[in-house]
């Protein structure tokens, strides 16, 4: 059975990434700087960089650090055997196709963009050609730059015709921009290719990315949570803690939703008021979908992604998740549309076929590419930005895994090297038999 949610009122702090080993560093102030609690590094207040981030201003649980050892109170009441937490029509959906799903989804709405016309015209201030869709409310001159739209459009607010997917009332009122533009994402998708060619075999994978690549906006949550693991290996057992803050979490599991977290992180320093008549180009808007799906989402990533964490941690090979308890936190005003590139599975593929999915993450330009056939294949290929985009302190940080041991009431912790945990004592023979 899953936790539910716990809401505790702690004292509130900020966090930076830790530049020494990547995990969120804390602010203290009676240190007045940030402390990293998983490798120990101080950073002063005057040369962390620190910056506030005006439109989202998140606040974070602190772990505190009491004569080195960790206080876990948060996750420190005792872990619970997982069971079976995937639903048993997830295959099917995460298998089907995105069109038939939004046909169930929002008929009306389909309907309207797959009726949508091409337009082409002048632009009014250089004359250049632009071309469009009559879904669009905002056109761009790809010669002079300018933007325009239709003067209906920009008197009433209205985006066409109802255009957004699903309920409008609960559209979220917060967006991060599209800073990669179609061509840069399609360039990006064709490196990942590149990287991985035994697996695109037999796809004519150019060409659908070409002509098929679309544009959308999908609700996010933006959450921290904290988990304590304990998991069986070819080692032997061991236990870690493991933070990700400002994690984004979708909304809508249209889409699939292993695939769209492969493009964590993001940055919420650009956000922005969101408003659908204003979003620029061709651009599918989606609203939260309310389903038991979504509530267990961040426990099913959570189990999936734990194995191949550890291993690429700690080189093992076999990773068995025993038992754990988490502490998922929602921010109080984190409700975010974030902008990516998808791609969808070819058309003509069955359930039973191997399909392949695509995604940038359409603010950094990381790309993640996903390889499903039920029963038999599910992994995902990423390539990240070369050089890597420059964040603002409120971005998603994943902490590094920590093999922890509690050693001290109330829930203080120690971090160990795994060698010396999963390390056994040997037996000296000679004592046992001496005369």
């Amino acid at each position: 059975m899953l936790e539910e949610e716990t809401i505790m009122k702690v004292k509130e702090t900020t966090a930076i990434k830790c530049k020494e080993c990547g995990s969120p560093s804390y602010f203290d102030q009676k240190l007045e700087g940030f402390t990293c609690p998983y490798c120990g590094n101080f950073a002063p207040w005057a040369s962390a960089d620190y910056r506030y981030t005006l439109n989202m201003v998140f606040r974070h649980r602190p772990i505190p650090v009491i004569d080195g050892l960790l206080k876990l109170a948060h996750v420190g009441m005792g872990e619970r055997a997982i069971g079976d937490i995937y639903s048993p029509d997830e295959m099917k959906q995460r298998t089907s196709n995105l069109d038939q799903l939004l046909y169930g989804f929002d008929k009306g709405t389909f309907e309207k963009w797959d009726k949508r016309e091409e337009k082409s015209f002048e632009c009014p201030y250089c004359g250049g050609k632009i071309k469009g869709f009559s879904t669009q409310s905002l056109y761009t001159c790809e010669y002079c730059n300018n933007k325009f739209m239709p003067s209906d459009v920009f008197k009433s607010g209205a985006y066409g015709d109802n255009l957004v997917f699903g309920y409008d009332p609960n559209m979220y009122d917060r967006v991060l921009p599209f800073k990669i533009s179609k061509e840069k994402a399609i360039e990006q998708m064709l490196r990942l290719v590149a990287k991985n060619k035994s697996d695109f075999e037999g796809q004519d994978i150019e060409k659908r990315i070409r002509s098929e690549l679309q544009a959308i906006c999908l609700p996010h949550w933006i959450e921290d949570i904290s988990v304590k693991t304990t998991v069986d290996t070819e080692r032997g057992k061991f236990t870690f803690y493991h933070d990700r803050i400002n994690w984004a979490r979708p909304q809508n599991t249209l889409f699939d939703i292993y695939l769209l977290n492969q493009l964590n992180p993001w940055d919420y320093g650009d956000s922005a008021p969101f408003t659908p008549a204003f979003l620029e180009d061709d651009v599918r808007i989606f609203a939260p979908l309310n389903n038991e799906e979504r509530k267990t989402a961040p426990y099913r990533m959570l189990h999936r992604e734990i194995p191949d964490m550890l291993k690429a941690t700690y080189g093992l090979k076999k990773v068995k998740i025993l038992s754990w308890i988490t502490d998922l936190r929602r921010h109080k005003y984190a409700s975010i549309n974030l902008p990516i590139w998808f791609l969808d599975k070819a058309s003509w593929t069955n359930e039973s076929d191997l399909q392949t999915r695509m995604a940038v993450n359409a603010q950094t330009g990381k790309a993640a590419a996903l390889f499903l056939q039920a029963g038999k294949k599910d992994y995902i290929h990423t390539l990240d930005v070369n050089p890597p985009p420059k964040m603002s302190d409120e971005c998603t940080i994943f902490s590094t895994p920590i093999v922890v041991k509690k050693v001290m009431s109330p829930f203080l912790f120690k971090v160990f090297d795994m060698n010396y945990v999963l390390s056994k004592p040997k037996i000296n023979l000679r004592m046992l038999f001496k005369d």
